[in-house]
């Protein structure tokens, strides 16, 4: 009995590193011979005809990989496949360049408002509180200059 289950064992190891060292195929990858690749134009031509405005066009796992903006204005990143030209993946972003460089903006305004309010007790106030309150701001020395 004991030899049965060793072999049993040895056939599962065996099977268990086979599936391991299979390469994993992820979905979104293209295997298409490159002789039966179609051209960039025609990407291009393809994109234009659904109303797409292409920014960049670049070869990534087999795939073509396009970037634009579609009829609607919206931003994408889609896979093609080379020889069909049919979409084997796409992506839309909810934003747009003008959203990401205002939450970069408040995220800039947030750190500082955060840096200035941990600043050391008795530190220098910044000019700004000072003109508000309409009192003149206290002289500065930089660099032995001074400055009022």
């Amino acid at each position: 009995m004991k030899k049965s289950w060793n072999a049993l064992g040895a056939c599962l190891l065996a099977v268990s590193l086979a599936a391991a060292a299979a390469p994993a195929s992820a979905g979104d990858d293209c295997d298409v011979p490159i002789e039966r690749w179609q051209t960039r134009e025609a990407v291009t031509r393809m994109a234009r005809q659904k109303g797409w405005d292409l920014k960049r066009v670049k070869i990534d796992d087999g795939c073509y990989e396009i970037r634009g903006e579609d009829a609607q204005g919206r931003t994408f990143k889609a896979k093609l496949d080379p020889e069909t030209l049919e979409i084997v993946k796409i992506k839309y972003r909810d934003h747009d360049r003008h959203d990401r460089e205002r939450r970069r903006d408040r995220d800039r305004d947030h750190r500082d408002s955060r840096n200035s309010r941990d600043a050391a007790p008795g530190a220098m106030p910044s000019a700004a509180p000072a003109a508000a309150t309409g009192k003149p701001s206290a002289a500065v020395s930089v660099s032995g200059a001074r400055i009022e």
